[in-house]
């Protein structure tokens, strides 16, 4: 009998334990540059969006010179929340919290403090807002709340932000947005996302459309196929295919500049966790924002967005869109729910991982790496 080559999954514990999402929020969440969205969700000077990643609390607002900043949601003098609106406009373009009504700038420096006197000697420039390091990627948001994060935003992004240079990413607008909040670990989700072992049974319909998911591996190399030509990308999607839609067709004008290779694979993907991925097609582009919300909680942010000029377009019908990803984001949310259910078990001490899991086992020792283990 050959020696088992299966690989042991992480400790099951992992995937609720109170004091294991802890450590995961210190060493990945609290220091990984996380998207939040697109530069277009802040319009106009004193608007602001709230969020919250684990147990920290951001408050991101545009200001009047155009630029974005980010803060923690809490007040320098003892430690109040300063809003609590999810979003909104700053009126007056003052940011003041509701308890002592110490008032800040957009951009974060405190301007006021009532009632403060000379005796005080409290210097307003020695307390501006506690800052969230931010930056953008050709559209897209980023914050890290590291005190000083470990990387910049280009380096954290890789070689993964290549895959999607011939798309005009900056020129995209969202048209649909769709939030899941999951009863499962964040990294269940991930996990899900990172194999095709469960879409023969999961997705049929995906399958069909994307023929080698058919085998449980997600790209024909991985399955050992070799690709027609060695040196461009095979065609993912079934003959005749050209976008993830129902039937594989899209009325919608293709993006310009697209090469020969990146529209006939049909599909490209940037995976970024712990954060986010985008999936990127010849008429529009889809990202999936992922957030802890608890060790068993987790919420996904599906946006849909198509080219500026697009907008208008007699053939932009939203629901026809949407409803293809929306079924595979409904698919895998009820598997990921009935992982989380059974690995509770008291005698599910760990998964095994089989060769077909390659990419799961890969990002597992990720999160272990990250953990120092």
């Amino acid at each position: 009998m050959n020696a088992a080559t299966y690989r042991e999954a992480l400790p099951a514990s992992w995937f609720y334990d109170p004091d294991q999402y802890r450590r995961e929020l210190g060493a990945i969440w609290n220091i990984d540059w996380l998207c939040i969205g697109r530069e277009e969700d802040w319009l106009e000077t004193g608007d602001f969006r709230r969020l919250r990643i684990g147990h920290e609390g951001i408050l991101v607002t545009r200001a009047g010179d155009g630029a974005l900043h980010a803060f923690h949601n809490t007040c320098r003098h003892r430690g109040a929340v300063l809003c609590e609106a999810e979003s909104g406009r700053f009126s007056g373009g003052r940011i003041v919290c509701p308890y002592h009504a110490w008032t800040y700038t957009l951009s974060g420096e405190l301007e006021r403090a009532p009632r403060s006197t000379p005796a005080d000697g409290l210097r307003l420039e020695d307390f501006p807002l506690y800052r969230v390091a931010l930056d953008t990627w050709r559209g897209f948001v980023f914050v890290n709340l590291a005190a000083e994060p470990g990387q910049n935003l280009s380096e954290a992004l890789g070689d993964e932000a290549g895959n999607v240079a011939a798309w005009p990413l900056e020129d995209l607008r969202r048209v649909h947005r769709a939030t899941h909040k999951l009863a499962c670990n964040w990294k269940i989700f991930w996990e899900n996302y990172l194999e095709c072992y469960h879409c023969p049974g999961v997705h049929p319909d995906l399958c069909r459309l994307v023929p080698i998911y058919r085998s449980g591996f997600m790209e024909y190399a991985d399955a050992g196929q070799e690709p027609y030509d060695p040196q461009r990308p095979r065609a993912m999607l079934r003959p005749g295919a050209v976008t993830w839609s129902s039937d594989g067709s899209t009325d919608l004008p293709w993006f310009e500049g697209l090469g020969a290779a990146d529209a006939e694979r049909g599909m490209t993907f940037v995976t970024l966790p712990p954060t986010m991925f985008l999936v990127a097609h010849v008429d529009y582009v889809r990202s999936v924002r992922v957030l802890p919300l608890g060790p068993e909680q987790t919420e996904l942010t599906v946006d849909w967005y198509v080219h500026r000029d697009v907008l208008g377009h007699p053939a932009l019908d939203i629901e026809r869109l949407t409803a293809f990803g929306s079924q595979v984001v409904s698919e895998d949310a009820r598997v990921c729910e009935l992982n989380q259910q059974g690995i509770r078990c008291s005698r599910h001490a760990r998964g095994v991982l089989l060769e077909v899991e390659d990419y799961v086992h890969e990002f597992e020792q990720w999160v272990r790496q990250r953990l120092g283990q």
